[in-house]
C-alpha cells in the first residue's frame, strides 16, 4: 500500500496560459490527490484569476521577476508560503511554466518524502580572487553571490555599449578583482557593480552553493526555509537581496547548510545550450533520454516544436 502524500506544485510563470492550464492538467492526472499553485507575473500576460479546477490556484505575486533578479526569489517563497497556507503539503515541488512531467508523478512523490535529503542539486562554489591582469582560481560564479551588487540608472543601456567602453570597463574590473566586479546580466536587467564584502559571508564549514533552482522540499525543509533561514529579517534573504542570479543559490545554500541533497534524479531534466546560455528545447525525439534520466519533470517544452513530445508525455503519465 502506497504512502498518502499531500504534494503542492508551485509553477512559476509568466505567460502562454494555454500551455500552463495543460501542464497543470498533466500533473493533476499523474497525481490524483496534487495541488498546483501558479505563481504568476502578470505584467506580460493576464492569467484567469480563478481556474476551472478547484485543485489549481492562480497567485498574482505582483513582483517584476525578471530574469536573474531577487524578485524571482522573492515570488517564490511568496508562493510557497501560499502552498503551505492553502493546503498544509507533504511536499512541494517548483517548475517553470515551461516544464512538463515526464513519469507518473504519484509514485516519484513516494520516492521523494522517503528520500534522505531534499531533491536537487548543490554544488560548493570556490574561488581565489587576484590582483592584475589575471583571473583567480576557480569558479568565479561565486562573486555573484559574496559581492554586494548595485544596478546603476544606466543599466539596461550598457548592453548597448561601444566596444572599447566595454573593453575599458572590463579591465578595470579585471584589475581590481578582490574588491570590484562588474557583471551584465544579458537575459535580465542589465549591468551591475559588485563590491567585496566585509568579512566574507561564506566560509570552509558554510559554503556558498549553486544549483538548480527546480527543486523539492519536504514539510520541515520548507518550514526551515521560510520560517527560519529565508525568513524576512534573516542574514540570508539580506545577503541574497544585493546578490546576482541567487534564484541559484539563495534557496540551495539554505537547504544545503541543512543537508545534502538526495540522490534521487533533479526535478527537471535539462539540457543547457552554452551558445544561447538557455536550456534546449526539448523534441520527440529527445524522449528516450527525457525517460532515462528519472527526473519527474523535462524543461524546456514548447507547446508547437514540442507538440508531439507532449502527446507521447502525456500517454506516459
Amino acid at each position: 500500500m502506497g504512502v498518502w502524500v499531500t504534494a503542492v506544485y508551485v509553477v512559476l510563470t509568466h505567460s502562454d496560459w494555454a500551455q500552463v492550464e495543460r501542464l497543470s492538467a498533466a500533473i493533476l492526472r499523474s497525481s490524483p490527490e496534487a495541488r498546483v499553485v501558479i505563481a504568476h507575473d502578470s505584467r506580460r500576460e493576464r492569467f484567469p484569476l480563478q481556474a476551472e479546477n478547484p485543485r489549481i490556484v492562480v497567485f498574482e505575486h505582483g513582483l517584476a521577476s525578471d530574469w536573474g533578479s531577487w524578485e524571482l526569489v522573492e515570488a517564490t517563497l511568496a508562493a510557497f508560503a501560499q502552498a503551505r497556507e492553502l493546503f498544509d503539503p507533504d511536499l512541494v515541488v517548483l517548475v517553470s511554466g515551461s516544464d512538463y512531467p515526464a513519469r507518473p508523478l504519484a509514485a516519484w512523490e513516494t520516492d521523494a518524502i522517503a528520500a534522505d535529503g531534499w531533491i536537487g542539486t548543490a554544488a560548493p562554489l570556490r574561488y581565489s580572487l587576484r590582483w592584475g591582469r589575471r583571473r583567480g582560481q576557480g569558479d568565479d560564479r561565486y562573486t555573484r553571490y559574496a559581492f554586494r551588487w548595485f544596478r546603476p540608472p544606466w543599466a539596461a543601456a550598457a548592453l548597448a555599449a561601444p566596444p572599447l567602453w566595454a573593453r575599458i570597463r572590463n579591465a578595470v574590473a579585471l584589475r581590481l578583482e578582490p574588491v570590484f566586479g562588474i557583471r551584465v546580466v544579458t537575459r535580465g536587467r542589465g549591468l551591475h557593480y559588485g563590491f567585496a564584502r566585509w568579512p566574507a559571508p561564506f566560509s570552509e564549514d558554510r559554503p556558498c552553493y549553486f544549483g538548480s533552482q527546480w527543486l523539492a522540499v519536504r514539510r520541515h525543509e520548507l518550514d526551515s526555509l521560510l520560517d527560519e533561514d529565508l525568513a524576512a529579517g534573516s542574514r540570508l534573504r539580506a545577503l541574497y537581496r544585493r546578490t546576482v542570479i541567487p534564484d541559484e543559490s539563495a534557496l540551495v545554500t539554505a537547504l544545503a547548510w541543512r543537508g545534502a541533497p538526495s540522490g534521487l534524479p533533479p526535478v527537471s531534466c535539462t539540457r543547457w545550450d552554452v551558445a544561447t546560455d538557455a536550456p534546449v528545447t526539448w523534441t520527440a525525439a529527445d524522449l528516450d533520454e527525457i525517460v532515462a534520466s528519472g527526473s519527474p519533470f523535462c524543461r524546456k517544452v514548447d507547446p508547437v516544436r514540442s507538440r508531439a513530445l507532449l502527446d507521447a508525455l502525456d500517454e506516459r503519465i
